[in-house]
């Protein structure tokens, strides 16, 4: 049998490293001494564990030669489902990432990277659960610690056949790039990508602009994966299509707008308008994709870094089968309606409602 108190210490850090709330990391250090001397507890301004910066230039402080290595880096923010611990039912969901120089936690709008304007100067976090429940990443530069320009729709941190970390990222172009040892290298030049999720936590899928879905295996070939999403189902009039993993599954959602006109890259224009989403999955027995009508009772999260699935009753006033998502700065969401849609909510219009889940009582 084996004798968890004598784990490896590099071992119950990488344990420890993965553990965001301070419920979880008292209870991981309540395990035994060896596992309570190996990490320290969480400080009463930041009870979140951090994760290891990830630098894309492997010398981010050395003086650059020229303006193209300009030292990268990936910045991680992360989704939590936050509980009272007296009432953990149904909860709020948060976004927050950590000052890579201060290391202060920071609030972030949940369906952007903007501050999260609150009053609260201090949370007695003790009072709640909190839950990490996605993760998303941003490519900055080191000296601005802002995003790269032609910035990244898309990144996700991978593991290739080795084993190692690889970044992938599809640019605004749709030019899927992965991190080559000191600078970004292109995938599928004549492909034009929208989305890349990594699926189950270990595969990686990829979705072009005509909705097909691609498989990329731990050595970065790509492999055709499925049928397109066909403009007869569309009408011709598709926005932009992304990937949502909801109940171990793949769906393909489909932003309709009143302008569908082609998007250059970083330009959005003002009258491209969402006026509605349509969704779809991959049908084994007919080989090809068919639009989903419900969702029963969960609803999708579309976020501008990563888009992900929640159980609507366990949010506070979050709407099923219904899809959240943002525009002109402002939290929308529309409801399916068993595939027949509806008109688009606002939270400026709508705040006491169902976009409480994004407006936590205690900020």
């Amino acid at each position: 049998m084996v004798d968890w108190s004598n784990l490896p210490e590099d071992l119950l850090n990488l344990i420890a490293g993965r553990l965001f709330s301070v419920i979880e990391l008292k209870r991981f250090r309540s395990i035994c001494r060896s596992w309570r001397s190996s990490v320290p507890g969480a400080g009463n301004n930041n009870p979140f564990r951090s994760r290891p910066l990830i630098h894309l230039n492997p010398y981010p402080k050395k003086p650059l030669i020229n303006r193209r290595q300009r030292g990268e880096f990936l910045s991680r923010s992360a989704f939590f489902r936050v509980t009272l611990s007296s009432s953990p039912s149904q909860g709020w969901l948060i976004k927050s990432d950590v000052d890579i120089n201060s290391g202060k936690f920071h609030l972030l709008d949940p369906l952007s990277r903007l501050p999260l304007r609150h009053s609260c100067a201090s949370v007695d976090l003790l009072e709640f659960t909190i839950t990490e429940i996605r993760e998303a990443y941003e490519v900055h530069d080191w000296r601005t610690r802002r995003e790269t320009r032609p910035r990244f729709k898309r990144v996700v941190l991978v593991k290739d056949k080795e084993g190692d970390n690889q970044v992938l990222g599809i640019r605004c172009t749709g030019k899927m790039k992965y991190w080559k040892i000191k600078t970004w290298k292109s995938k599928k030049k004549s492909y034009e990508f929208s989305d890349i999720i990594v699926h189950k936590g270990r595969l990686t899928y990829a979705l072009d602009s005509i909705g097909i879905v691609y498989w990329i295996r731990s050595d970065l070939k790509v492999i055709r994966f499925g049928p397109p999403v066909g403009d007869n189902i569309t009408n011709g009039c598709s926005g932009e299509r992304s990937l949502v993993e909801c109940s171990g599954e793949l769906y393909i959602v489909d932003r309709l707008e009143e302008n569908s006109r082609k998007r250059k890259a970083d330009t959005v224009y003002a009258d491209a308008k969402t006026v509605c989403f349509k969704v779809y999955k991959f049908d084994d027995e007919q080989g090809k994709m068919i639009e989903v009508k419900s969702l029963g009772d969960k609803a999708f999260v579309m976020a501008t870094d990563t888009c992900f699935s929640v159980l609507a009753h366990e949010f506070y006033g979050c709407l099923q089968n219904s899809i959240y998502f943002t525009e002109d700065k402002e939290i929308k969401v529309f409801k399916l309606d068993n595939g027949n849609g509806s008109s688009i909510e606002t939270m400026s219009k709508f705040p006491q409602s169902c976009f409480q889940m994004f407006v936590p009582s205690f900020l």
